[in-house]
Formats: structure tokens, sequence, C-alpha cells
């Protein structure tokens, strides 16, 4: 296969040419021999996933006409969004431009050297994945890929929309005391549940799915809600266990090695659990296993009937550790998941969701177009995008207000008090 094969022209990125430019990354990674690939390879590349991605996009990218190699000089750092084991995300603004942006940069947080060749082949591949979804308002996309001339190190350039929603869950606790109320949480759901209908339309599997991976929007952005870090992506169907295990869908947890985009949807449906509770469904502790998170499943939603597991064509051992999980006394699952999350925190419409979402059986599971045609969506209207960050910000200035006013009547009673003492002694 040569280049042109790879980038000729064409209306969308299908699967077939996204599957095939991952092809090509692979095969140069393999001919460097885990050395950097050469800087005309990687610009190679670039230009095939940029050509196919123009066609996809809703409006003239503001940053540059065409994706290719990029300088990081010509982006000045603001902040930092976040970091990982072998990679960190900063703020950072273009020069000529002005235009915010998130730059992501391959590097392990002890300073080592990133295994293989640096990180620059798993760089590639989620610059295509974000090639492919860019143009979408519920999917993070590519503006460049940057390359440090003193370092010659390779980063993304991608779309800036605000936090995540752990953090802007994490801090709507902190103010209120709990999670958002059902309207937020739907408003959310359905631009999640968009954005995974449009990215599943190319046969793209995110497969990591969580609320570090979902933002937010910035305070005063419209309450944009984007799909981010297409890291651990593929083109379905999917061949390995990838992903967080706390929103991972069983099918994948008990490595099944077929599943495809309903395994993302399981994934969206642990993210609406943890909006309602502010807590995570299925969380175990670090180092558990396989086993012990599939109880806590069986704990929610009971153990699953003898024709789901056969649906896993699960191999020998995992499937004895199933039949001894399924053997352990439990208390009556009818209604667990409904115990966890009453009427008062979801309605019978948000429920339907919820449950169709976390079904074990994945053919069974909702798809993004199903669940969106659902009365939840359908027969509600979403409130105006509530600003998450500055109603948390809103609301701590509210109780400082209160206490402060609270504490100014105590102290005019205090001054008070005495005066009326002196009065009644000279009565």
């Amino acid at each position: 296969m040569n280049d042109d094969d790879v980038a000729s022209s064409g209306t969308i990125m299908d699967p077939t040419r996204l599957a095939a430019i991952c092809n090509k990354i692979d095969e140069y990674a393999a001919g460097a021999g885990g050395a950097p690939m050469s800087g005309r390879r990687v610009a190679a590349i670039c230009a095939m996933f940029d050509d196919r991605a123009a066609a996809g996009r809703t409006r003239r990218n503001k940053l540059r006409k065409n994706l290719c190699v990029d300088s990081t000089r010509s982006y000045k750092q603001v902040g930092e969004i976040g970091s990982g084991t072998f990679g960190a995300v900063v703020k950072a603004v273009h020069r000529k431009t002005g235009l915010t942006v998130a730059i992501k940069t391959f590097r392990r947080r002890d300073g080592k050297k990133v295994p293989g060749d640096g990180g620059v082949s798993q760089l590639l591949r989620e610059a295509c994945f974000l090639a492919a979804c860019g143009g979408h308002p519920n999917l993070v996309g590519l503006h460049a890929v940057a390359r440090d001339p003193r370092t010659k190190k390779y980063s993304l350039v991608m779309e800036y929309a605000g936090p995540s929603l752990r953090r802007a869950l994490r801090d709507y606790v902190a103010a209120h005391g709990g999670a958002f109320p059902e309207a937020e949480a739907r408003r959310i759901m359905r631009h999640l549940l968009t954005g995974a209908e449009a990215m599943h339309a190319r046969r793209i599997i995110h497969r990591d799915i969580k609320p570090r991976n979902v933002l937010v929007g910035e305070e005063g952005g419209g309450g944009a809600v984007k799909i981010c870090d297409y890291g651990l992506a593929t083109v379905c169907p999917a061949h390995k266990r990838v992903g967080t295990s706390w929103y991972m869908a069983p099918e994948v947890l008990m490595h099944r090695t077929d599943y495809d985009e309903r395994a993302d949807l399981w994934s969206i449906g642990c993210v609406m659990a943890e909006m309602l509770s502010g807590e995570v469904l299925f969380k175990v502790e670090d180092g558990d296993g396989n086993a012990r998170q599939l109880d806590r499943m069986f704990d929610v939603l009971g153990t699953p009937g003898v024709e789901t597991l056969q649906t896993f064509a699960l191999p020998f051992a995992v499937g004895k550790m199933l039949r001894q999980l399924a053997r352990q006394p439990r208390p009556s699952h009818q209604g667990r998941l409904r115990e966890l999350f009453p009427g008062e925190t979801l309605s019978e419409e948000g429920f339907d969701v919820l449950k169709g979402l976390l079904t074990w059986n994945p053919k069974e599971r909702l798809t993004a177009a199903a669940a969106l045609r659902l009365p939840w969506f359908t027969g509600a209207v979403d409130a105006p995008a509530s600003k998450i960050g500055a109603t948390a910000s809103l609301s701590l200035v509210r109780l400082l207000t209160s206490v402060l006013a609270f504490l100014r009547r105590m102290a005019l009673e205090l001054i008070r008090s005495p005066l009326r003492l002196r009065r009644k002694s000279n009565i």
C-alpha cells in the first residue's frame, strides 16, 4: 500500500480508510525498529488523515487551513489541565490568532523514556481518531500535530473544551453536598449520547469513556459537552481488553475479544449513575482484580442468567470463576438498582435509560440512537446549560454572605443587650 492509496479523495473518513491509516502508522513504527519515526514519515501520516478529515469539517479550521506538522513555538502555555503516567495536557494560546487550545505531550511522569518509539505512533493514532471525529459539536477534534524544534518531540494540538466532568462533579458535590439534579444529568447525557452516536457511526469504539474523559465547557461557553482522549480508541471490532475497570463493560472485563460499540454504552451508563449519586457505581479497591469487579456488578445488578453468560463465549477459566461467583449467597436483587436511584433522585423515564445502558447482555443493551429516542429525552426540553463551575462558586459566595450576615446580626444583638439591661435598671 502506498501513501496515495490511503489518502485518496472521498467524502468521509470511513472505517476502512481509518483502519488503513492506523495500519500505515503501525507499519512505519515497525519499520523504525523502535527508534523514533522520521519527520518525513510523520508528515506523510499527518497529510493522510488531514485530507480525509477536511471533508468532515462543518467550518473552516480557525487555526490552520490544513492540518500538518506545526511548531510548538507557535503556542504560548497559559495553564495546566492534567497529567497521567505517559503524558500531560496543558492549556495554550496560538500566538498569532489568539485561539485557545489544549496541547497533549507524551512523556513519562518519572522522566524516563516512553517505551517503544517514544510515543510517536501512539500520538499519531490518537491524532487520526481526533481528525475523524473533528467537526462534531460533542467530540473533541484535532487542530494540528506540533513538533518541538529543540527536543524533536511531537504533541497533539486539540480543541480546548473546558474542565472535565470529573472535576465539575467534584466541585458541585463539595459546594452543594449532593450530586447533579436529574435535569442537569439529562442535559449532559443527551450530549454524551449524541457524540457517541456520531463516533459509533464511524465504527469507532472509544473504550475509555469516564468522567475524566468528558469535558463540560468553560463558564459562559454554552455548556458544550465533548468526549475527549482517544488514546485507547480503535476501529470496530476490537480485540484487546483495555480501559478503566470501574467503567468497563462486562464483556470486556470477561476477556471477550469481539466486543463492539455497545461497550461504550455501558461506560456511559456508569457515568450517568455517577452524576446522579456523586459516587463511582462499581468502585472496588485497586488491585482487587476482575473477580472483585464482577462481584460488585453482581451486587448491584444481580447475577446474569445462563443465556446471557452463553452469549459471552467465555474462556474456560473465566466461566469457572463466574459460576463460583454466581453460587455465592446474595440478598435479593429485585429492584436493587432502583433502590440506589429512587424516584426522588431519578424519574421512571430516566431509570429506563440507566437500566437499558447497564444491561448485562450487549445484544440487549441500548444503542446511543435507541437511548435518545426514549421518553426521558423526547418528552423534555433541556433547561439552559447551567454553568457548573460558576454555580459552585456562586453557592460558596452566597454561603459566605449568609454567614457574614448572621455574624453581623449576632454582633448587633451583643451590643444592644447591655443597653437594654441599663434601661431596665434605670427604670
